[in-house]
């Protein structure tokens, strides 16, 4: 029984991966919650639902069910506290961040910022301060600090994760190509348009060869772009791009999904 359950969720987590790795988000969130009834039918697997609830609730925070996200975090959180050790604090830490990235998609950045620095904390007391964990936990502080406007310090994040990224991953990766447009989004606060095209195409580049052309993270960085050459009065590529990223992500997210209306909205705005 117990090896027939292992195999049942090994494979439905398998699927939520792949699923949430081409970006189709209701789909992982269907196989991450068969994962999960597969692990309530055994106090052997009790200890692999916390893991569960955390993964699900990142598809769930992409596809802007934030509430759901959150409850599932928490969920997550509360089983850990019962765990020991480095494998508590660890496991913590990341639901911290995660937290944090929610916190960071409602916009209530104080919130966020202290689940960061929380989990950033747990991790240091697990692992070296050039661990890549520890690059993820700064790159979203970074995120975090910049829209608080605290851009210096957000770069040093940027630049300290950027570092970790290429040193253990070489020169391409989503996680460069996230940290790239990030960059590119500072720039673009601070005025340094032309270091911001430069980051925003390199995180293009990367993100199409990475993920695939139809992947909303493309889109993302489409929007991010054309919103740099609008301001820019580079009104008929804005549109281009503009257009380009509300196909992806209808596609991909659905027309309702508040990434996708935000893009229409963009596109709408744009002068002919």
């Amino acid at each position: 029984m117990r090896t027939s359950l292992s195999g049942c969720i090994s494979t439905a987590l398998r699927r939520a991966r792949r699923f949430s790795r081409r970006g189709d988000y209701s789909e992982a969130q269907r196989c991450f919650r068969k994962a999960l009834r597969f692990a309530g039918k055994s106090l052997a697997f009790a200890s692999v639902r916390p893991y569960l609830w955390n993964e699900l609730g990142m598809a769930c925070k992409y596809s802007a069910k934030f509430d759901s996200a959150a409850r599932y975090y928490r969920l997550a959180a509360r089983y850990a506290r019962h765990f020991e050790g480095e494998q508590r604090d660890f496991l913590l830490s990341t639901i911290y961040h995660n937290l944090g990235g929610v916190e960071h998609s409602r916009r209530r950045f104080v919130r966020a910022e202290a689940y960061a620095r929380k989990g950033l904390a747990l991790r240091l007391r697990c692992v070296p301060g050039d661990n890549l964990a520890v690059a993820s936990d700064r790159a979203a502080l970074a995120a975090i600090l910049d829209g608080r406007h605290r851009r210096a310090e957000a770069e040093r994040h940027y630049r300290f994760a950027l570092r970790i990224y290429r040193r253990e991953y070489g020169p391409s990766h989503p996680d460069i190509a996230v940290v790239l447009n990030n960059l590119g989004a500072l720039y673009q606060a601070l005025g340094r348009s032309k270091e911001a095209e430069s980051s925003y195409r390199a995180a293009l580049r990367m993100k199409r060869n990475e993920l695939g052309g139809s992947h909303p993270d493309v889109a993302v960085t489409m929007n991010n772009l054309a919103i740099l050459c609008r301001s820019q009065g580079r009104t008929e590529l804005a549109r281009s791009w503009f257009k380009k990223a509300c196909e992806i992500l209808a596609a991909s997210l659905g027309s309702s999904h508040p990434t996708t209306q935000a893009v229409k909205r963009n596109l709408a705005n744009t002068g002919h």
